[in-house]
Order: C-alpha cells, then sequence, then structure tokens
C-alpha cells in the first residue's frame, strides 16, 4: 500500500524541473543525431508501487536500463513504444523499414544503445551542472519487455514505492509520442537533496558576496575606475605611437616612388609621444604572446553508422577540391589561405591570400 506524503509539492516540483531539464538537454541531443526538431516536455510526476505501476499505452514496449555510478546512487528505466524505437532506427539510417522485418536483434539493439547513450550522458551533464556535481552513468542496456511480471521483479519488488515520470515526445516530420521514465524513491529523494543542498550552497554564498560587496563597493568602484582610465590612457598612447610610426613610413615610401595615387589618412598630433619604459615593456610582452595555427584541408560531416563504418583504408571525402587553397587558422579564426608545401621532410603553407590587416588585429587584441 502506498505511503502517504512521501512528497512535499515543492519535492515534486523539483523532481520535475530537474527531469524536465536534463532530459530537455537529451533532446538536443537526439536533435542533432537526426536532423530534426525534437521536443521532450510536460513531465508528469506519478508515486505508485510496483504491483500497480502500468504502462500498457505504451506496449508493445522496450526498456533501456540506466545505471547512476557516480553522483547518484540508483536505477533509472525507461520505457518506450516498440514503434517510437523502429521510427528513431529509421530515421537514424534513413530508410523505411517494414515491420514485417524489423526486430530486435544485435543490430538493433546496439543502434537504440547507442541512441540512448548519446541521449541520456547529455542529461547526466545537465545534471551535473544542475545539482553542482559530477554525475556519471553506465552504458544504457537496451531490452524489450516480453513479459511484464518479470520485468517489474527484475528492478522492484511488489510493494515497493516507486516515481514514475511521463514525457510528451515530438520528432519533426515523424511522430507524436510518450515515454516514461522510472526510478526507485530513493534515488528521486537523492536527486531532490543534492539540490537543495546545493541551493542552500548557492543563496548563502550570494548572501556573503552581497555582504561583502556593500562593505567594500564605494572603494572598489573607484579603484576600478582608476584602474580603466589608466590602461585607456595607455592603450590609446601605444597605439597613438604605432600609428604615427605607419603615417611615417607612408610618407617615405611616397617620395621614393612616382605616379602613385594619394592615401589618405587620419590626422594626428604634431607633438610625437614618447612611450616610457614601462609602456614599452608591456608592448613586448604582448608581442611575445604565443597563438596557436593550424591549417584545415577541409571538413565533413557524416551519420553515425558511417562512423561507425570506418576501418583502415576507408576514404573519408572533403568538402574541397583536389588543389584547392587550405584555411590557415590563428586561435580559431580564418586569417588567410595558402598552399599546402614540403618542407625539409614536414608539410608546411605557402600563404596565398590574407586578410586585411584589420580583421588580424581584431584576433590578436
Amino acid at each position: 500500500m502506498l505511503s502517504k506524503k512521501i512528497f512535499s509539492n515543492m519535492e515534486r516540483d523539483v523532481i520535475g524541473e530537474v527531469m524536465n531539464i536534463s532530459l530537455g538537454s537529451s533532446a538536443t541531443s537526439l536533435s542533432s543525431i537526426l536532423g530534426k526538431r525534437v521536443e521532450i516536455t510536460v513531465p508528469h510526476i506519478n508515486v505508485t508501487t510496483a504491483q500497480e505501476f502500468s504502462y500498457k499505452q505504451l506496449e508493445p514496449a522496450i526498456g533501456v536500463e540506466i545505471n547512476y555510478i557516480e553522483g547518484l546512487k540508483g536505477v533509472n528505466v525507461m520505457i518506450w513504444k516498440r514503434s517510437d524505437a523502429k521510427i528513431i532506427l529509421e530515421a537514424l539510417l534513413n530508410k523505411k523499414i517494414p515491420d514485417e522485418e524489423f526486430e530486435m536483434d544485435e543490430i538493433s539493439i546496439s543502434a537504440i544503445c547507442e541512441v540512448m547513450n548519446q541521449m541520456m550522458g547529455s542529461a547526466a551533464t545537465a545534471l551535473s551542472e544542475f545539482l553542482g556535481k559530477h554525475i556519471n552513468i553506465s552504458t544504457p542496456i537496451a531490452f524489450e519487455i516480453d513479459d511484464n511480471n518479470e520485468f517489474k521483479s527484475k528492478y522492484f519488488a511488489e510493494d515497493d514505492e516507486i516515481v514514475v515520470v511521463s514525457f510528451d515526445l515530438s520528432i519533426e516530420g515523424e511522430l507524436q509520442s510518450q515515454f516514461i521514465n522510472v526510478m526507485e524513491v530513493s534515488l528521486a529523494k537523492d536527486i531532490v537533496s543534492n539540490f537543495l543542498r546545493e541551493t542552500e550552497k548557492s543563496t548563502s554564498n550570494e548572501i556573503q558576496i552581497e555582504e561583502n560587496n556593500n562593505i567594500e563597493k564605494e572603494d572598489a568602484v573607484n579603484k576600478k575606475i582608476d584602474t580603466i582610465i589608466k590602461q585607456n590612457n595607455d592603450y590609446e598612447e601605444i597605439i597613438k605611437r604605432e600609428r604615427m610610426k605607419t603615417n611615417q613610413n607612408q610618407k617615405e615610401k611616397e617620395e621614393t616612388f612616382v605616379n602613385v595615387r594619394p592615401v589618405e589618412y587620419e590626422s594626428f598630433d604634431d607633438e610625437e609621444e614618447v612611450l616610457s619604459e614601462e609602456q614599452l615593456s608591456n608592448l613586448e610582452l604582448i608581442m611575445m604572446v604565443p597563438l596557436t595555427i593550424s591549417v584545415e584541408i577541409g571538413k565533413t560531416s557524416k551519420q553515425i553508422k558511417d562512423i561507425l563504418e570506418i576501418s583502415p583504408g576507408t576514404i573519408i571525402e572533403l568538402d574541397k577540391q583536389a588543389g584547392a587553397l587550405v584555411d590557415i587558422i590563428v586561435n580559431g579564426k580564418l586569417i588567410a589561405k595558402g598552399e599546402v608545401v614540403v618542407v625539409n621532410d614536414n608539410f608546411g603553407v605557402r600563404v596565398v591570400e590574407i586578410l586585411k590587416k584589420d580583421e588580424l588585429m581584431k584576433i590578436t587584441l
């Protein structure tokens, strides 16, 4: 018989919010895998006993077992319609599977497990951020539910109290359905207690920070303003000096050549400012900051089934033609294009086309 007041209304709200956030992250992961819009919404929470628990609306059904091995302790079982699993596999493989040919064989189970692994991995990451602790799960185990009683007895005793969370599932252009998530009360309690503990800690930190800010607020603001003013003045002097050098060099070049179209420059003050030793030292330090250079010859995207089929000798076609210029990337930003060469038995790149100088400055600043 079900105990009364296992969860307060607030605790139910916590469970719903946690599950909504974690499974919402799973929807994003599934959407990336299938290349279609996926929504997992409206969690409905029901606390019942294993004996009274029913999932007839999902039959014939498949189960997916997820064990929490770090951060939380317990077993989480997801129950899906067998037909929904088939539709997901069809979207994954990009081909229709006749009903009479669909079987929960090793290949189907492996594919479902991989999809669930991606989904629940994303859910565990979201849960980690929400609860403020590292959460890790085992590899999901998918199976076909042939016997209802056998399934229940595997995970719960008849009088065990369990938490059943129902979700609405929508896959763009494919299906509108539901699936359920079943867990022991102890696991749900663990989730609630971790959430409340993290919330209390965050609130305490915010109060302490607010108190410290009230004490030192005026002094800190004044110091910050002084620092910003000083930094701005220093950088303005450095930039002004470099621009004056550039202007002078350009004038010398114009005197050397004839019939050159004049170039207009920004006007500068006549008085030349000299950098201090400290400013020169800072400029030298800035110029010595290392930047990572990488060369990208091309890229492509593949479905999971194609990735799983990769083996020694597999040829992967990229999105660039042979002989095309390669991208030269500095700190993740494209700055130039070039040709691949060989230098002393090492690959190198000859710069052929470079971006505007102002674009390079944006990267280095």
